[in-house]
């Protein structure tokens, strides 16, 4: 897991990959859903971005289980990709 910069924007993206022995267990929602909560309450970021392919449809689905609201679809890496990103909503 990382956050970094994204390719092509100014927001920070969150990347993630499990190996398959571990996919379909929970863990990858959890960890995600933690680092989503770290990166906009404790790092103070204002929004953040992930990237997978649109193949990919259990990461599509746990990117909007954990409230990341798809933008856009691109083409790169050879695959169409779909861009979510999710803001921190002002208290």
């Amino acid at each position: 897991m990382s956050l970094d910069p994204h390719h092509d924007e100014v927001y920070p993206e969150l990347s993630y990959q499990f190996l398959p022995k571990w996919w379909g267990k929970g863990y990858a929602t959890e960890v995600v859903q933690f680092l989503t909560f770290f990166a906009l309450n404790e790092l103070k970021l204002s929004n953040l971005i992930a990237e997978t392919q649109t193949a990919n449809k259990s990461s599509c689905r746990l990117l909007e289980r954990i409230g990341m609201k798809f933008e856009r679809s691109i083409t790169r890496f050879g695959a169409e990709q779909a861009i979510y990103s999710i803001k921190k909503v002002p208290s």
